[in-house]
């Protein structure tokens, strides 16, 4: 996804995540204290901007298989093929996640 259309899907989106709930959870952890006025909305923006990039790449995935819907396994063949998602890949796969060794360069 290009910065382009990045910013023409967040532009997009209606709704957001509501700052007070946001910064209700964040306080829930024990080792975070005060909460400055501007994290809660940032961290609303950005959860927004990965959720439009996410469906968004996994739209492109749907329509390289042919589907006119994004499943569980469009979103899960989506999250293994993107590097910006290899984070999600252990939560989403389980123990089947484990990325491939690489082959490693011998030095001599």
């Amino acid at each position: 996804m290009s910065e382009e259309n990045g910013s023409e899907v967040f532009g997009k989106i209606k709704t957001h995540f509501p700052p007070a709930k946001i910064k209700k959870i964040m306080q829930t952890d024990e080792d975070i204290g005060k909460v400055s006025q501007a994290t809660p909305v940032i961290t609303g923006r950005s959860l927004e901007f990965f959720i439009a990039m996410l469906v968004n790449r996994s739209g492109h995935v749907a329509k390289d298989m042919g589907c006119r819907r994004i499943s569980g396994d469009v979103m899960k063949k989506t999250i293994m093929s993107d590097e910006k998602f290899d984070f999600l890949r252990e939560l989403v796969c389980g123990e089947h996640a484990k990325p491939e060794p690489e082959e490693e360069d011998e030095e001599e």
